[in-house]
């Protein structure tokens, strides 16, 4: 009976840990050539609409990238056709190494995305940008602390 208790014990517990990790969403969109100049398209199906969701723009890049930073316009189409657009701007770290680098740069941070269903995120350079080989869009539910 006491192991019972026991396996029972435990298995609650790694249920109560898997509730609490943080969940992510994260859709990546890799470059022809390492040149970046046209608009990528994110879909995320939202299934929530009242948790706190962080919104991340992830960039894999390599040491041909030379910009200082990478201006760019996020547009942002929700479940309702409601459209908002906004400028941003990437401040990419230069790398001497062979080797490729991932940032994350945080967009917005606890938003609550209001309605269930799928939301469209548009992400364009203002201009061509060489050297990055990957553009990606990472929604996941605020770290607690």
């Amino acid at each position: 009976m006491q192991r019972l208790i026991y396996l029972a014990i435990v298995a609650l517990s790694a249920l109560c840990v898997a509730c609490n990790e943080p969940q992510h969403s994260i859709e990546m969109h890799d470059m022809d050539e390492a040149v970046w100049s046209n608009a990528e398209e994110f879909t995320y199906d939202n299934q929530d609409s009242l948790s706190k969701r962080d919104i991340s723009i992830v960039v894999r890049y390599g040491s041909d990238y030379v910009a200082d930073s990478v201006s760019l316009r996020i547009l942002a189409i929700s479940p309702d056709s409601l459209v908002t657009e906004e400028p941003f701007t990437l401040r990419i770290p230069r790398i001497k190494e062979v080797r490729p680098e991932e940032q994350t740069f945080l967009y917005r941070k606890d938003v609550v995305l209001g309605r269930c269903g799928e939301y469209t995120f548009r992400i364009t350079p203002d201009t061509l940008v060489e050297g990055i080989s990957s553009v990606g869009l990472m929604i996941g539910e605020t770290e607690r602390e």
